[in-house]
């Protein structure tokens, strides 16, 4: 036997690893975007007034 590993031998290296997810998506927290009445979501973080309620941002 040469020594050499053979593809299906339990002593061959793994191969690479396959690549990390990618970072990303949505941000931790939109706290600053709840309407603190009627808990909407808002489209920027500095709205005026609630886009459902109406109610002033605090």
């Amino acid at each position: 036997m040469s020594g050499t590993a053979r593809p299906g031998d339990p002593d061959r290296e793994p191969a690479d690893p396959p690549p990390a997810e990618p970072e990303g998506g949505d941000p931790a927290c939109w706290l600053d975007r709840v309407c603190a009445d009627c808990g909407a979501i808002q489209d920027t973080a500095g709205f005026p007034h609630c886009a459902r309620c109406g109610a002033p941002r605090e």
